[in-house]
């Protein structure tokens, strides 16, 4: 009776321990959550900001090696060498809106609107931006951008 009881204490112990982890390890990620978003959305501005102001060695440092960009046409860009000394500064100005950044482990995914304004030119896309953390580092694996169609009036 007693071994019954002993095995049925350890069982029940067992399933809170492993309750408790995994409540921890959700309530870490969501406790978490503000710091990965504000961190991923500002290093998101910065890679744009980059990009702007043709900075490829500042591109290089924000990117995998093997980067994959899916661009609103439908094309696909496959980075197959740095950028530095190769990129120009373009006259867009592109702004991360408010997005949601979810964290997978050592991925961070970051959805939501992009905007760019070139002069008068204000263009509204939705954004995919992978990130993924590399020797402590996050950097871009991939991204995906698709034209919003303008809102109908009623």
């Amino acid at each position: 009776m007693r071994t019954k009881m002993l095995v049925v204490l350890l069982a029940f112990l067992t399933v809170i321990a492993l309750s408790v982890t995994v409540s921890y390890s959700f309530g870490q990620a969501k406790s978490n959550g503000s710091n990965i978003q504000v961190e991923i959305q500002s290093l998101t501005q910065d890679w744009y900001t980059a990009y702007s102001k043709g900075d490829g060695a500042a591109m290089d440092q924000m990117e995998v090696p093997n980067l994959v960009l899916l661009m609103p046409t439908g094309d696909i860009w496959h980075k197959d060498s740095p950028r530095a000394g190769k990129e120009k500064p373009i006259a867009a100005v592109y702004t991360v809106g408010q997005s949601e950044v979810r964290q997978f482990g050592n991925t961070a995914i970051l959805t939501g609107p992009l905007t760019s304004k070139e002069g008068d030119k204000l263009d509204e896309r939705s954004e995919t931006v992978v990130w993924v953390r590399m020797n402590n580092k996050w950097l871009v694996s991939s991204a995906q951008w698709t034209e919003v169609a303008p809102k109908k009036s009623n």
